[in-house]
């Protein structure tokens, strides 16, 4: 039952959901679950469109569950049970699709066919998400603050147990909380951006509401700061002079 409780930490890139009509465009020049005497055309339509629309519930549901329910660092049992209740919403995405391309094929089909083939793409996709954020939390998990800095503002002892051993990767102001972003999840607190960054040395506050540790940064590309993890977080433009300063002359 242990492999149940294995966690992972989704987040909600926008590259995923851009890539998810390229997806639906290979899965349709490939003609899965006996498609293939669908018209080229017919069937590429209907598989962009379904795995767009599936595929985007998927992310932006198991984000949001993780991130309200589980400080964004969920077991694998919720996320089964978020696939099993998008199955008979996903089937309707399906039959609908088809019914409005290829009408004579949707009269054809019946419930429990749509369910297992729609519940059968949504355990692909999830294999590959579980895949991706388990290597997102092992990348993280290797980098290490330089020396654990000093914690006068007790930030870390705000944190849900589990999280306070994590190094900090980066907060983000949500009204009069403040979310802190670790290796293997998130917590909101109640605390002002002011007063964290006092206490967290090795970093850099990109805009008025993000903040961004040094060992955390992977890249920056135009006004995102993209983190190890996955995470992107904007650069303001009147910080931007300043951070890419800091940039060249921290330590390497």
């Amino acid at each position: 039952m242990r492999f149940f409780t294995w966690r992972s930490a989704p987040v909600l890139p926008w590259r995923a959901l851009v890539s998810l009509p390229f997806i639906g465009l290979i899965l349709g020049l490939a003609g899965p679950f006996g498609s293939y005497g669908i018209p080229v055309a017919e069937r590429v339509g209907h598989f962009m469109l379904s795995v767009t629309l599936i595929g985007s519930a998927s992310l932006i549901a198991s984000y949001a569950v993780a991130r309200h329910f589980f400080q964004g660092y969920w077991p694998l049992w919720a996320a089964l049970l978020v696939d099993a209740a998008l199955a008979v919403p996903g089937a309707c995405v399906v039959y609908l699709s088809l019914r409005l391309i290829v009408p004579d094929v949707a009269a054809h089909l019946q419930p429990v066919q749509l369910l297992w083939q729609t519940a059968l793409l949504a355990l692909v996709f999830r294999a590959v998400s579980l895949l991706i954020s388990w290597q997102r939390i092992r990348d993280a998990g290797q980098i290490k603050p330089a020396a654990p800095p000093a914690d006068p503002s007790g930030l870390h002892e705000k944190l849900p147990r589990p999280l306070r051993a994590e190094p900090i990767l980066a907060l983000a102001s949500e009204d009069h909380y403040l979310r802190v972003h670790t290796p293997k999840g998130e917590a909101l607190i109640h605390m002002t951006m002011a007063d964290a960054v006092a206490g967290l040395p090795q970093g850099f506050q990109v805009h008025r509401s993000h903040w961004v540790a040094e060992y955390a940064i992977k890249s920056v590309t135009g006004g995102r700061v993209e983190l190890i993890t996955g995470l992107s977080v904007p650069l303001s433009r009147h910080r931007r002079k300043a951070f890419e300063t800091w940039l060249a002359t921290r330590p390497v």
